[in-house]
């Protein structure tokens, strides 16, 4: 019974140290994700903004999966949205991105420059936010 419990606690510290190498691999996969979306961010906002001046991200990381703030340039299927931060943000529309106002689906085609939106998505390795769901916000 003495070996049992030794070999039990053996197995234990393995385990423990197994999920303890998981988390932290888990932990550097989303580090390097985010830090790579905020270099590829940097490199395109620190170029000059076809709104005047150059598009500086505030804060440590800018936000990679979505955007909230008002509609800058259209160019389908790119629209540029200025977030609450003051950062320009490109958001890629595809046959996938789903784009509601109120509860109604509407076309990409129905969004104007100066609607304030609400886009949640995915980061590509272009610095875009690839856009699963686009909601147009209702002006008070």
């Amino acid at each position: 019974m003495h070996n049992i419990s030794k070999t039990t606690l053996a197995l234990f510290a393995i385990g423990a140290f197994v999920l303890l190498l998981t988390s932290f691999s888990l932990g550097q996969a989303v580090g390097y994700r985010k830090a790579s979306f905020a270099f590829q961010n940097g490199n395109s906002f620190y170029k000059i903004s076809p709104h005047g001046g150059p598009m500086i991200p505030a804060g440590d990381f800018s936000d990679a999966h979505g955007s909230a703030g008002t509609v800058l340039s259209i160019v389908l299927p790119t629209i540029v949205i200025q977030d609450r931060d003051n950062t320009e943000k490109t958001v890629l529309l595809n046959d996938k991105t789903a784009i509601r106002r109120f509860r109604d689906s509407i076309k990409a085609e129905d969004i104007a420059v100066g609607d304030q939106v609400v886009a949640i998505g995915e980061p590509n390795d272009q610095s875009q936010i690839v856009a699963t769901l686009i909601r147009i916000i209702p002006k008070r």
